[in-house]
């Protein structure tokens, strides 16, 4: 009897064993993706039983299937690049799939390609590193700008990619590079769909004036302007830095950004010994900058001041060449002899800089601030290729 009752329980073991196994997994796709597997669990013509037991329970569940979301139509590249198509993938095969993609792709894409983004590292390729993976999203984020109509919504999303510390770092920065030519796309929509109205501005456009989808993209620029000036203050990395460029870029045509205030921002960070040496760098080189018409006030002597002592402490051999060439565009005679000391220097970068230093100082006063030869000090940081040209990014 005994031996019995151990044989049922041992049944029962292996049985509920078999049930734990045979339960599927969720595959952690986000929702809009699961979409492309999921059935429904009744046919709309399934029949009920005899007894009219299964009529409520059959019509309800017909009722949830005609409200079900159809099924993603996605493409053969767009799957590759979220993983549906059943194939092993790496990083050149990535590019060739964005390659295979136009300026006219569908919504299903187009929604697939946002969810991407979000993908945290995990669902790439297995061993594709962080900075593969930042590259292929930053050219599926400069495909999806690229479209012939705008998405809805994007520039909301890219603010709060940018905005999610949780985030690679990386990611979070070409994030915040999207954002200006996102700001002028979005910009040139809204003003063809005011003409007629007298030309509004973005930041005044209406709901008589403009429609629902104008107004929905003004709310999305409000955004990324906000967005742009609260990176000012995440300086411990390149964000600001990168802000700082792409403000500086909208200042010169929108006037909603205001070019002192962007000015006064850049000296700050320029000055502050607590910001990275990228974005010390590139505030350095905007806030002395021709096009930002630096005006010979303290504005100025907090900029020569920040470039002598950044030329002599700075943390990197970038920085302290940024800041001696700096130095001789916006110092005075009073700065010659601190140049010509460089010259001398052990480190060619910094007497290559002192030279160019020396150089502007004797050229015309009105002559504007232009680039620093990036054999001499190269790029501060480094940014993936990208299939679209966008603006460059360079220490004006």
């Amino acid at each position: 009897m005994k031996k019995s009752v151990w044989i049922v329980i041992g049944l029962l073991v292996v049985i509920g064993a078999g049930l734990l196994i045979s339960r599927p997994e969720d595959s952690g796709k986000p929702d809009v993706l699961k979409r492309t597997q999921e059935t429904p669990r009744l046919g709309s013509g399934q029949e009920a039983g005899s007894d009219g037991s299964d009529v409520e329970q059959t019509s309800l569940s017909a009722q949830r299937q005609a409200e079900m979301p159809a099924p993603l139509a996605l493409s053969d590249a767009v799957k590759a690049l979220v993983g549906l198509d059943g194939k092993k993938h790496n990083y050149p095969s990535l590019l060739v799939a964005i390659s295979e993609l136009d300026e006219e792709i569908s919504a299903d894409d187009v929604a697939a390609l946002r969810e991407m983004l979000n993908f945290p590292n995990d669902r790439f390729p297995e061993k594709m590193r962080s900075i593969g993976i930042n590259a292929v999203k930053n050219d599926v984020l400069a495909l999806l700008l690229r479209q012939k109509e705008l998405p809805e919504g994007l520039g909301l999303q890219m603010v709060e990619m940018a905005s999610n510390a949780e985030n690679d770092p990386v990611w979070r920065d070409y994030c915040i590079q999207f954002m200006e030519p996102f700001y002028e796309r979005a910009s040139s929509v809204i003003d063809l769909s005011t003409e007629g109205h007298g030309g509004v501005s973005a930041d005044s456009v209406t709901s008589s004036a403009a429609g629902g989808k104008s107004n929905g993209l003004v709310d999305e620029l409000s955004a990324i302007q906000d967005a742009m000036f609260s990176a000012l203050d995440e300086r411990d990395n390149t964000i600001a830095g990168t802000a700082l460029i792409g403000l500086e870029l909208l200042s010169r045509t929108h006037e909603e950004f205001d070019r002192e205030t962007i000015v006064v921002k850049a000296s700050e960070i320029a000055l502050d010994e607590t910001a990275s040496s990228a974005s010390r760098l590139t505030a350095l080189r905007l806030s002395a900058s021709g096009n930002l018409k630096l005006e010979t006030g303290n504005l100025k002597t907090q900029v020569v001041d920040a470039a002598r002592s950044l030329a002599q402490t700075g943390e990197t051999v970038l920085l302290r060449s940024a800041a001696i060439v700096t130095l001789g565009e916006v110092g005075s005679s009073d700065d010659r002899e601190l140049l010509e000391s460089y010259l001398l220097d052990g480190n060619k970068q910094i007497a290559d800089a002192a030279k160019m230093a020396l150089i502007k100082m004797d050229s015309e006063p009105s002559q504007p601030v232009g680039p620093i030869d990036p054999e001499i000090i190269g790029e501060a940081t480094t940014k993936p290729q990208s299939t679209e040209k966008l603006p460059p990014i360079l220490i004006n």
